[in-house]
């Protein structure tokens, strides 16, 4: 009985070790910003996700992307989009199951357009 105890023990042990590696990736802007516009900043945000799969790691999906933008926007009302984001996806492998876990984190803001002026005024005219 006692055997049984301490391998069960054991296995149990081995199969709590994981392994984790890490990717990310940092883009200026989630959104079109119009060559016009004004971007006022409103605030730090984030969102995190995470989902487990047996014996395949999960793919990153565009819609789990756009999932996640929309969660992170949502933190702060009137904003359009992100700026200067970053995208980390943590893959975590333990004994046949894989575990994703994406995190977004940039500054909302909210964008106005066509109040610049795009033509530089001249000094003969």
């Amino acid at each position: 009985m006692r055997y049984l105890f301490t391998l069960g023990i054991a296995a149990l042990t081995v199969f709590q070790v994981g392994c984790s590696t890490t990717q990310g990736s940092f883009q200026p802007n989630t959104h079109f910003a119009y060559p016009n516009s004004n971007i006022e900043p409103l605030g730090h945000i984030s969102a995190t996700t995470s989902e487990g799969q047996f014996l395949i790691p999960p793919t990153l999906s565009k819609e789990t992307v756009l999932k996640l933008m929309n969660d992170a926007l949502a933190q702060k009302p009137g904003a359009d989009m992100i700026v200067n984001y970053r995208l980390d996806t943590t893959y975590t492998m333990y004994p046949f199951y894989y575990v994703q876990t994406i995190k977004l984190e940039g500054t909302a803001a909210k964008m106005q357009v066509g109040e610049k002026d795009l033509m530089e005024k001249s000094k003969y005219h």
